[in-house]
């Protein structure tokens, strides 16, 4: 688009005081070789064997390859592996695509995904991956091209721990926290934290030569920048990064092209079920009731999410239908309440309830609805707004009555075990409700012992009933997942997790 000279000078002085400085078209626009990616936080570890945070996952997406990957519907496909069989329920072999390369020109060899696995196994790596393979025995490669999973017991959900893992023998954490040689479509040529991350494309990557040579991550914290550059050109791609109150102006504006699809992010609010409250379950269901889910969606989110009674979003193979579900009805909340011996004398509140949250703006307006739903049927719910830090410890260590966080996209159902079995209880695993069932704990090991899908749906379908119906998660929504790009971007796929996978894929006209 012309622009008078006065106009771009000044445009362009804001883009150096932002820290824009990729190459643009004579237009403002980023050139047509280099899709620039907003991210509205900083990748931490680009070692896939360290690094936790979402971002990090954002860039190994990009620049990353592991034995296998997920579809787009949850599934695993591979990746490094061609292909791969089950002899048993204790073993997995993988065989290797002999044509894949790490970003230096070797290949990749079943030695190396060894040497990647053992590397994180001793207490002195700082791996906190090393959990997710606590049932192997060993990691084996008979050949250059076989790569061997024996376990000491059935355990489905292992495949859960296998993308992105994949670094050649010798790799050094310390130099690929920074700058990583992985085996995925695009090498890391620069990364400065809280800044931005410099991708190249690796011409040799195993699914071919990607189509924007270029991608470069800007991390910009603050949203009313991000929307202020992506307007200007200097980002021409982001994803739920853009509050939702923002969106409807691009919708708007011809220049850009919106795409929205159901997400896997998963919203639910947690009880302490050692509190003597919260204990009962006529408690519990009062409040489920009480809880106008649909406003929340409409309010909040602008309607970019969906309201759901399970983890799982619309399309995942292990999502059961049909469970209980508690729609917004005081009346039916104030009963179950006298029911369980909390009767409202007059404007007196029946009890009191603290709920913790964290000082993020969304999540503290989330919880002054609730806050004013509660009161409606007599409940009086405080809200304490920690830093995020703190709120964690309270939540991990179990100082808390109630709190609300959200899932990224949840993969496999064996997560279950993590947050439900009674093995998993906090503080030393993410049972932080204190929810114990010996069924639902049977179940989840009936589900991961193994690897026969049908069987594997039917177990986690029952244990999805069970917890409808105790309640030791009120299930809130599913957010939607929301990409925003310039028009003449093409070829995005949307994961339900807002994966990056097909940024290789894409490309700028």
């Amino acid at each position: 688009m012309k622009r008078e000279a006065i106009v771009f000078l000044c445009a362009a002085a804001l883009l150096a005081a932002c820290g824009g400085s990729e190459k643009k078209s004579a237009g403002g626009e980023t050139a047509k070789d280099t899709l620039v990616i907003a991210f509205d936080g900083s990748p931490a570890n680009l070692d896939p064997r360290v690094g936790t945070n979402a971002y990090d996952g954002r860039i190994w997406d990009m620049a990353a390859s592991g034995l296998i990957k997920l579809t787009p519907t949850g599934d695993f496909t591979g990746d490094l592996a061609e292909k791969w069989e089950t002899p048993d329920d204790k073993t997995i072999v993988f065989h290797l695509n002999p044509n894949a390369k790490f970003q230096d020109g070797r290949p990749v060899t079943a030695k190396d995904i060894k040497y990647t696995f053992d590397s994180m196994m001793p207490e002195s790596f700082n791996s906190p991956k090393r959990s997710g393979y606590s049932v192997v025995a060993s990691f084996d490669a008979p050949d250059d091209h076989t790569f061997i999973v024996r376990m000491k017991e059935p355990n489905a959900g292992i495949f859960d721990n296998f993308p992105f893992l994949a670094v050649p023998q010798g790799a050094d954490p310390n130099v690929f926290a920074r700058s990583p040689v992985l085996a995925g479509a695009y090498r890391v040529a620069e990364f400065k934290p809280d800044e931005k991350v410099t991708l190249k494309a690796f011409d040799q990557w195993i699914g071919g030569k990607p189509k924007i040579p270029n991608v470069v991550v800007r991390i910009i914290p603050d949203a009313t920048t991000r929307v202020l550059e992506l307007r200007r050109g200097s980002v021409n791609f982001e994803i739920n990064s853009v509050p939702y109150d923002q969106v409807e102006q691009f919708k708007k504006d011809s220049n850009f092209k919106v795409m929205t699809a159901h997400g896997g992010a998963y919203q639910y609010i947690c009880f302490n079920l050692h509190d003597p409250i919260l204990a009962k379950r006529d408690v519990r269901e009062a409040i489920a009731h009480a809880i106008d889910r649909n406003r929340i969606v409409r309010d909040l989110l602008h309607g970019y999410g969906a309201v759901t009674d399970t983890m799982f979003p619309p399309g995942h193979w292990a999502r059961a239908e049909n469970l209980p579900s508690y729609g917004y009805d005081p009346a039916k909340a104030k009963q179950l309440l006298d029911a369980a011996g909390y009767r409202q004398n007059g404007n007196t509140p029946r009890f009191k309830l603290l709920y913790k949250t964290s000082t993020d703006a969304e999540a503290n307006q989330q919880a002054e609805m609730i806050q004013q739903m509660l009161k409606d049927v007599g409940i009086d719910m405080q809200i304490q707004s920690s830093e995020f830090g703190t709120f964690m410890d309270d939540v991990k260590n179990g100082r808390f009555q109630m709190f609300s966080l959200r899932r990224a996209g949840i993969s496999d159902p064996d997560f279950y075990y993590t947050i439900f079995h009674s093995k998993s209880l906090a503080p030393n695993g993410q049972n932080r409700g204190y929810y114990v069932n010996p069924r639902v704990d049977q179940l989840i090991e009936q589900g991961r012992s193994t690897f026969d899908r049908a069987k594997r749906k039917e177990a986690y379908g029952e244990v999805q009933k069970i917890l409808a119906t105790d309640l030791p998660y009120i299930s809130l929504y599913h957010r939607d997942n929301v990409a925003i790009m310039r028009s003449n971007i093409d070829g995005f796929e949307m994961y339900p997790s807002g994966f990056l996978l097909s940024v290789p894929k894409m490309t700028i006209r």
